[in-house]
């Protein structure tokens, strides 16, 4: 039976999803939606990964061995290094929320030492 008493459980969502919150304080709610979304970041990079690494093997590319040989260009790996500390430096600024950080859907690619 259907009930036409308003949902008030904060777990619960309303219609417009808008509104939704899993938990009554706000600063945990902020750490779900932070985590939900880093996890579906990881799964789509996963799937892209999986794609291209198919695509390089139809091509006739070892992708492991090219990674590794990649892996040894120590221009590279600086490269590599300073952008991920300028990507840890965006995201802390967000997760602390002083509004100083560049927002990371802003986040450039690497675009380090060349291929």
């Amino acid at each position: 039976m259907v009930s036409d008493t308003p949902q008030t459980d904060p777990i619960v969502p309303d219609d417009t999803l808008g509104d939704y919150h899993a938990f009554e304080d706000p600063v945990q709610d902020q750490l779900l939606g932070l985590i939900l979304a880093l996890g579906a970041e990881v799964w789509v990079l996963r799937d892209r990964l999986h794609l291209l690494e198919h695509a390089l093997a139809d091509l006739g590319v070892d992708p492991q061995a090219r990674i590794e040989d990649l892996a040894r260009d120590e221009e590279r790996l600086d490269a590599m290094q300073q952008d991920r500390a300028a990507f840890m430096t965006r995201f802390m600024r967000a997760v602390r929320n002083d509004g100083a950080g560049e927002p990371l859907s802003r986040v450039e690619p690497f675009r380090g030492a060349a291929i």
